[in-house]
């Protein structure tokens, strides 16, 4: 039965039979010659006395998906003593056109053929025996030669480029080639742009079985260079690393991928397989996965934490698991962490040790998992655990979760997580319990100041980066009440995150408020809403805010001279209170104060009570002595703006200057 390699080796053949035959002229023309799949047509050998023409019309190896048309053949024949042969000349290819140089030669032990072209070369040697092994030797031979055959097993290569070296040994009788090979410069890319590499240096053995079934193994030690799956990329570190491939050819002609692994004993190991469906679908079967975290952190995931938002992100401890992913999805898997330690470097999060499985599960999924020592924004949370049941559809909290959190507490009554068709999408309840304002001031740096705060978020949603709420957040601050709606965030742990809301306020005690602003001393409840707010990199951007004193507050409203100053200082006028006489008293009654801005393009629009004579009126005196302050700027910078209210902070005058 005639092999893969018939055809091949009856040409190779050919051309050793002209060379060691008589010195005579001849001519022999073939019209058809096949084997298998393998088909020549057009054959034509012309012999003189010292040269050699072999012309094929057409050479196609449907096995090895190669097609070449117009192939021709030159040689001048030669002798070496002793009993030595040889026939060296050009070799052409008119499509794909391409030409070389050839030559084959004859010793009473070996018979060899080398090709060499644009810088490449293919040496075949064989021992003069009947079915003998086949060395080939290949140097620096263009990836890009072998595109088509790889498109077979993937059809969404769209580009190749690299060297290859080898040296190997093909026996026919097994239908098996074997040896070493080393891959320089490889790049790579898919049709869809998601998978890539660029700089891989591979070197390693192969094993090919070139059966009606047939198989190939790759092992390679130490590889090198760039790869990009998706979101991550990865640069293969300087590690003793080694990465091995078993591509297996099934009864449906498709390929699939058996067993690929990775071992980097310092760092990160994993055993998967990847099948094809009749659909063209992904089976990818996660076998083991080992990874020490800290190191993993540092050679495999920068890329990856930076594209979640998490640059530069520290991991310490051990993580183990399996999985299986199907159809774009996880359908289950099985994560043991083991003293994992979380610290970003922005102070967003950290965690001194986690303990416990992340399990997805289609009929269980039971999980337990254990913190110590966590802070969020540098919020410290009180040692807890959490157990919830995930399967592939939904995650639910197996019972409320409770946080001791600021001298009170956060509780998670209910959480849930959905699979959408754009992305997971997470719901969950937060009712807040007496947390102390001043601890929450401390932690986040903001101004000293007490009171606590309680309320609740009856649904909040996180997806695609972000979240949004769709009921309000309730306050007790201040002696008042605050109400906070229409909260979302985009990107919010990523870049330039932004942040939404309206805020409304009633009743909010300004003697509590003026102290923590360190704005002087004003006695009376403020009432006022913030309207449109938006964040973003969690500094104000646009807003429309109107404050107003109510006037149902029971006892008496007085305001220091101080934050008369600063009320003037905020308006860009002056006061009554810069009167000689007016600076002999300490406080002054006042019947109403009222105030606005509108923030859009960095740009504040003032406005107060009424109009008064060249501008607005801010605050409106009472009884004796009595005071008005009057703001005079409409429009101020919001840099300028902040900087008159940090220096009124500061005890310091404010420079006021004309309206931009």
């Amino acid at each position: 039965m005639p092999t893969a390699s018939s055809i091949p080796r009856l040409l190779f053949g050919s051309l050793i039979l002209v060379m060691t035959g008589p010195a005579l002229a001849w001519k022999l023309e073939i019209g058809k010659l096949r084997s298998g799949d393998h088909v020549a047509e057009g054959i034509t050998v012309v012999k003189d006395i010292d040269r050699v023409q072999l012309q094929v019309q057409t050479l196609d190896l449907a096995g090895l998906d190669l097609r070449q048309t117009g192939l021709r053949v030159d040689c001048s024949l030669g002798r070496q003593e002793p009993a030595g042969r040889n026939c060296r000349g050009s070799l052409r290819v008119q499509e794909p056109a391409w030409t070389g140089t050839l030559r084959v030669h004859q010793t009473t032990d070996e018979n060899s053929l080398g090709i060499e072209t644009a810088g490449a070369s293919i040496l075949l040697s064989a021992a003069r025996t009947p079915a003998g092994d086949i060395n080939i030797k290949l140097r620096s031979l263009p990836l890009a030669w072998l595109r088509p055959r790889l498109q077979t097993a993937w059809a969404e290569l769209a580009a190749l480029a690299g060297k290859l070296d080898a040296q190997l040994r093909y026996a026919p009788a097994t239908a098996r080639v074997q040896g070493e090979l080393a891959l320089h410069e490889v790049e790579f890319d898919s049709t869809d742009a998601e998978i890539a590499g660029a700089g891989l240096q591979l070197k390693g053995k192969l094993d090919l079985r070139l059966a009606s079934l047939p198989e190939l193994r790759l092992d390679f030690q130490a590889p090198r260079g760039q790869l990009l799956f998706g979101p991550i990329y990865l640069e293969l570190p300087e590690a003793a690393s080694a990465l091995g491939i078993w591509l297996r050819q099934d009864q449906a002609g498709s390929w699939q991928l058996p067993l690929i692994s990775w071992n980097d004993p310092l760092g990160l190991a994993f055993s998967a397989s990847v099948q094809r469906d009749a659909a063209d679908g992904l089976d990818i079967s996660l076998s083991e996965f080992h990874a020490e975290l800290e190191q993993s952190a540092e050679r495999y995931l920068g890329s990856a934490l930076s594209s979640a938002g998490f640059p530069g992100l520290l991991l310490a401890g051990k993580a183990d698991g399996r999985g299986r992913f199907i159809g774009g999805q996880w359908t289950s898997f099985e994560l043991e962490l083991a003293d994992l330690s979380i610290r970003d470097p922005q102070q967003r999060i950290e965690v001194e040790r986690i303990d416990g499985s992340l399990r997805m599960d289609p009929v269980s999924g039971d999980n337990a998992l254990r913190w110590r020592g966590a802070r969020l924004f540098q919020i410290p949370l009180g040692d807890g655990g959490a157990q919830w049941r995930w399967t592939p559809e939904q995650l639910l909290l197996s019972q409320p979760l409770q946080i001791a959190l600021l001298g009170g507490a956060m509780r998670i009554p209910s959480l849930v997580r959905r699979r959408g068709d754009d992305g997971a999408e997470w719901q969950v309840a937060i009712e807040l319990d007496q947390l102390d304002m001043l601890n929450l001031a401390t932690a986040l740096d903001w101004p000293k100041f007490s009171g606590s705060l309680s309320g609740s978020l009856p649904g909040l949603v996180f997806k695609q980066g972000g979240f949004s709420s769709d009921g309000d957040l309730a306050l007790s601050v201040f002696g008042g009440t605050m109400r906070v709606s229409g909260l979302g965030s985009e990107r919010t742990f990523g870049v330039a995150p932004t942040l939404g809301a309206n805020i409304q306020f009633d009743n909010l005690e300004l003697k509590q408020l003026s102290a923590v602003l360190d704005f002087g001393e004003i006695d009376g409840w403020l009432d006022g809403r913030v309207e449109s707010l938006r964040l973003l990199d969690w500094a104000p951007v646009a807003f429309n805010a109107q404050l107003r004193t109510d006037a149902a507050f029971p006892g008496k409203k007085r305001i220091s001279q101080r934050a008369v100053e600063g009320l003037s200082a905020v308006g860009g006028g002056g006061s009554a209170a810069g009167n000689p006489i007016m600076r002999m008293f300490d406080s002054f009654p006042y019947a109403e104060i009222g105030l606005s801005c509108r923030l859009a393009e960095d740009v504040c629009a003032m406005a107060g009570l009424d109009e008064a004579a060249g501008g607005y009126t801010i605050l409106r005196g009472a009884g004796i002595p009595r005071l008005t302050v009057v703001g005079h700027q409409r429009k101020v910078d919001w840099p300028v703006l902040l900087s008159r209210l940090r220096a009124v902070s500061a005890g310091q005058a404010p420079v006021i200057g004309d309206d931009p």
